[in-house]
């Protein structure tokens, strides 16, 4: 007699290839540790954790996108975004995104022309953020008010431990918001 646990994985993968909502899938997870482990290791139902969009000039509406899709995503863990001109309305996106966001852990937004108004949402997103570690946020037109905005998230934030603000405007008294946040904070590594 054939049962779930008994049947051959090839003829199991046949019936997972017949199945058109993927969510389906997802409610089977659980029912056998033969079938988790099926689905763990079939090609198609593996979750993707790296994005990496580089260099495609997406702009602020394809992170708008993009950002409405990861708010309940479990699975990401890093999205590379550099140089891809979203601007202060694109970081707005994603500032969203990462207030509710539980599975982020690496986000680059190196050369996106984000400024300082730009980096106001993303501090802001900080104050509440627990999974993100590492940011990139170099060449991006930030200065002393953007350093300050930042500066004040990570009194509070305590999960990011790398800021990367390389090539950015940010001077003396910018670089002293930040020293005195990590007087507070426990960030690992800050280039300016």
């Amino acid at each position: 007699m054939l049962t779930l646990s008994t049947l051959p994985v090839e003829l199991t993968y046949r019936i997972l290839d017949q199945l058109n909502d993927f969510s389906l899938v997802c409610s089977m997870q659980n029912v056998c540790g033969r079938l988790n482990l099926i689905l763990y290791t079939y090609q198609r139902y593996q979750a993707i954790n790296t994005i990496d969009l580089q260099c495609n000039a997406i702009g602020f509406e394809g992170i708008k996108y993009l950002s409405d899709a990861l708010r309940t995503n479990t699975t990401l863990i890093t999205l590379d975004l550099q140089c891809n001109e979203i601007g202060t309305e694109g970081a707005k996106y994603l500032s969203e995104m990462l207030m509710t966001n539980q599975s982020l852990i690496t986000l680059d937004l190196h050369e996106n022309q984000i400024r300082d108004d730009g980096v106001k949402y993303i501090a802001d997103a900080l104050r509440t953020n627990t999974t993100l570690t590492k940011l990139h946020l170099g060449k991006n037109h930030i200065g002393d008010q953007g350093a300050e905005h930042l500066g004040d998230a990570l009194q509070i934030n305590t999960t990011l431990k790398t800021l990367d603000l390389r090539s950015n405007r940010i001077t003396d008294r910018g670089a002293q918001y930040l020293t005195n946040a990590l007087l507070e904070n426990t960030v690992t590594s800050v280039d300016l």
